[in-house]
């Protein structure tokens, strides 16, 4: 009892902000850790902020191609050199293969590549990454230092960002939890769109969370950081769109006619691009179809879309990777955990789950917690969704190109249901299972890294 009043002193801000600052540092030194371009997609996340450094917000698509850009050829060079270690987990980094890598320099030199993945995403949340790229190239700096520069400012934004959402408001031990698995600090330390991806939809649902509490008396920044974050998560994560309910709900919560015009000007922004970007990129020309066209279908041939959802979610291969690459499958999902492993942080995730509950805060706010629930499960079949529109050919008969890495943003809504922070002994109990998850990723994470990288057998 002693040491639960030594506790109650803590404030909850302080712990998960902590918290926050303890997962950064550890992307942080992830960034020194890991070689270059090994995280999936990488390679074309890269393609899209040096396009966006370039001024660039909309890929091109030439005639039997599917959507890219102009690069410069050295970063291209780059990239194609760095391709050999996807999907080969025997291959080692050299010392001779870092000095080959160093010497890469900006060409400008233009050749045309693609990566039609991106399309869809609304540029600037690359802000980081395109700072990077451009202060590397202005500086005459090497490709392979642009890059490390670009990896290192994406991470310290993310790790900015996730704090200042903290600091609004104390989200539970669930959502540190889920910041803490392997999967997301690996994504986090990257240079791809994943880490500031989840650090704009944790403000975008911290500043929803405390404008629903001071309703009237929400300051008008806070509004308006709230909007900018929706805005910016609903037009690169497409499995995110439900959120753009929420700013309607804040409008509910403080009936100011301002708010209201920001929801629908919100929508229409987040909409508009949606739409656009989906006629506009190509993402194999064997397919025969822009993914509008599928888009129609489903509405029109609506068995058909549920007849391969149901085949995908029952097929137990997918089942066990969803599981896996969720948890953690680090590179280009070529390296492994061991079996315990996965089932140990299983354990320990849904233990932390039923402790962050709190029965009596969700009676209090069960109106708020249903809403975000349901957008949870809505963003969850959103999935589904796009991925059969960016990826799945039209006669497949399962939904392709689906990690478990993307279930983070419904798995996020629904652990933000649960409530906030408090200083309670139930609280405490799920606040130290988050604190055992981070440590065992972080003792798992290293040594897998290493071998898979730098040390044989």
């Amino acid at each position: 009892m002693t040491i639960f009043r030594s506790f109650h002193r803590l404030s909850p801000k302080f712990l998960v902000i902590l918290s926050a600052l303890f997962i950064s540092f550890f992307c942080f030194l992830e960034t020194g850790l890991v070689p270059p371009l090994q995280s999936p997609d990488e390679r074309d996340h890269l393609k899209r902020a040096y396009w966006l450094a370039q001024g660039e917000f909309f890929l091109k698509t030439p005639p039997g191609q599917a959507s890219g850009g102009f690069v410069d050829s050295g970063l291209e060079r780059y990239i194609d050199y760095l391709s050999k270690y996807e999907g080969h987990p025997e291959k080692k980094i050299a010392q001779n293969d870092l000095m080959t890598v160093s010497q890469f320099q900006w060409t400008s030199r233009k050749v045309f590549t693609v990566a039609p993945g991106t399309g869809y995403y609304f540029p600037i949340i690359y802000t980081p990454q395109a700072v990077g790229l451009l202060a590397g190239e202005l500086m005459h700096l090497s490709i392979d230092r642009s890059y490390r520069l670009t990896r290192l400012l994406a991470a310290i934004s993310a790790g900015l960002i996730t704090i200042i959402a903290f600091a609004i408001y104390p989200p539970n031990a669930l959502v540190l939890a889920l910041l803490a698995i392997p999967m997301t600090l690996f994504q986090s330390g990257a240079a791809s769109l994943d880490g500031m991806a989840t650090a704009v939809l944790l403000l975008a649902l911290s500043t929803f969370c405390q404008i629903t509490r001071l309703r009237e008396q929400a300051p008008p920044a806070l509004l308006a950081v709230f909007t900018i974050s929706v805005a910016l998560i609903s037009t690169c994560r497409l499995h995110a769109l439900p959120i753009l309910l929420l700013p309607f709900i804040v409008w509910l919560y403080t009936r100011k006619k301002t708010v209201l015009w920001q929801a629908v000007a919100c929508s229409a922004f987040s909409i508009g691009w949606t739409m656009l970007a989906m006629k506009m990129t190509v993402s194999s020309p064997s397919q025969g179809s822009f993914a509008s066209g599928k888009l129609l279908g489903i509405f029109l041939h609506p068995f058909h879309f549920a007849h391969l959802l149901f085949n995908t979610v029952t097929d137990p291969d997918k089942q066990s990777f969803y599981i896996y690459s969720f948890l953690g499958i680090l590179g280009w999902l070529d390296t492994l955990f061991p079996a315990r492993f996965y089932f140990t942080e299983s354990l320990l995730l849904l233990a932390t789950a039923l402790f962050a509950i709190s029965w009596k805060n969700q009676r209090d706010t069960w109106q708020i917690s249903g809403i975000l629930a349901g957008m949870g499960l809505a963003s969850f079949l959103l999935i589904f969704t796009a991925l059969y529109l960016a990826w799945t050919p039209i006669n497949a008969s399962e939904i392709d190109g689906i990690q478990g890495r993307y279930f983070l943003i419904p798995a996020l809504f629904l652990a933000y249901a649960l409530g906030e922070m408090k200083i309670t002994p139930r609280s405490l109990c799920a606040f130290s299972l988050f604190l055992v998850i981070f440590l065992f990723s972080v003792h798992a994470m290293i040594p897998v890294l290493l071998t898979r990288y730098y040390i044989g057998f």
